[in-house]
């Protein structure tokens, strides 16, 4: 008889845990997964679960409402695994009061606060909320060091897990042809972080350099606007196109030739693996948690202080070496980033709740 397992995030919407939830479901083949997302799905919008056949339960947009639903759904499901997925700790601590005794919270981010005031009640909120039996994983070295610095004088224990990015749904690269026009591309929410204003100005610099060059930014969010005007006031509507949001980015990484990533912050960097995976090599910010993704291959990184425009510059008058070393580095992320190595991890996590659970009930 197959053990449940309760997954809970935020929303329903493609970002980078949740587009990857689907396939971690169907790894877990021994258990019988059910979910509880705190926002209920938008209308009309892409929802990562449509047509999988899990049991999926929704919150509300008030988070008193979603909490009371959180608090009643672990109720109904006390003898389950809950495993929460970069929520905070509030919800965290509602799984808790609700009775659970086996629960699991991984860490995707690195912005666990904003304010001051914020900083001292989430602290609080956290030392309420983490039990020493549940379990912490963490999508990186980098997001493990940040919150265990945030929760510190807590020191719990956090097993590092790197998103499952090499997943079957990856298909193969194409060959791509050293010499003809470049195609340089960015995947991902047009939110702040993402440091898509220099992204622009990047852009206008490489085609400065070569005026063969064609730009795809896919992805929506808030920004999209104030970044479609800023583009075409710096007429850069010939050469630069806001493809928008699209559910299948297969098409979109194998016709790159090139992926240029220069977010501010991270807690991994999905999109980077995922270009590297279908044969388009990078270029990204040194930011700690692209840097550890990169730690083999610094070529692939640039300087975020000023010598920016120039670093970006030289790898693409040197873009044939970085497609040359694109297939060694694939080989390794297949591997350090798949989707077996995963959730064998989880399994060892899941494995020992149930372990400590037994070994508590028998003493």
């Amino acid at each position: 008889m197959k053990s449940t397992v309760c997954l809970v995030h935020y929303t329903t919407a493609p970002g980078g845990i949740e587009l990857l939830l689907p396939d971690m479901i169907n790894s877990l083949e021994e258990e019988r997964c059910s979910v509880f997302v705190i926002r209920p799905p938008q209308p009309g919008k892409f929802n990562v679960y449509d047509g999988l056949p899990v049991n999926v339960s929704y919150g509300s947009e008030s988070n008193f409402t979603a909490a009371f639903r959180l608090w009643r759904f672990a109720r109904n499901n006390r003898s389950a695994i809950f495993h929460g997925f970069n929520t905070g700790p509030f919800f965290l601590l509602v799984i808790r009061l609700a009775g659970i005794k086996k629960a699991v919270y991984s860490i995707h981010g690195t912005r666990h606060f904003s304010r001051r005031l914020q900083r001292f009640v989430r602290k609080i909120a956290w030392r309420m909320a983490l039990s020493p039996r549940y379990g912490v994983t963490a999508n990186s070295e980098h997001s493990r060091r940040v919150f265990l610095d945030f929760v510190r004088p807590l020191n719990p224990t956090v097993r590092v897990l790197y998103n499952p990015v090499s997943a079957p749904r990856l298909g193969a690269a194409r060959e791509r042809v050293p010499g003809t026009a470049l195609n340089i591309i960015y995947t991902g929410r047009l939110v702040e972080g993402k440091n898509m204003f220099q992204w622009l100005e990047m852009a206008r610099a490489i085609h400065s350099l070569r005026n063969d060059v064609q730009f795809r930014i896919y992805g929506d969010g808030s920004l999209k606007d104030r970044l479609i005007r800023e583009s075409e006031e710096n007429g850069m509507r010939d050469y630069l196109f806001f493809m928008g949001f699209t559910a299948d980015l297969s098409m979109a990484y194998r016709d790159a030739d090139l992926m240029m990533f220069l977010s501010e912050y991270e807690s991994f960097g999905n999109a980077v693996v995922e270009s590297i995976l279908y044969g388009a090599p990078v270029i990204a910010g040194d930011i700690p948690s692209v840097r550890e993704i990169f730690n083999e291959f610094p070529q692939f990184l640039v300087s975020t202080g000023p010598s920016m425009k120039a670093d970006i510059l030289d790898k693409i008058k040197r873009i044939d070496e970085l497609r040359q070393v694109v297939p060694e580095v694939a080989l390794q992320f297949r591997e350090r980033f798949s989707l077996n190595r995963h959730a064998d991890g989880l399994r060892e996590v899941y494995g020992s709740l149930r372990k400590d659970s037994q070994t508590n009930a028998q003493a």
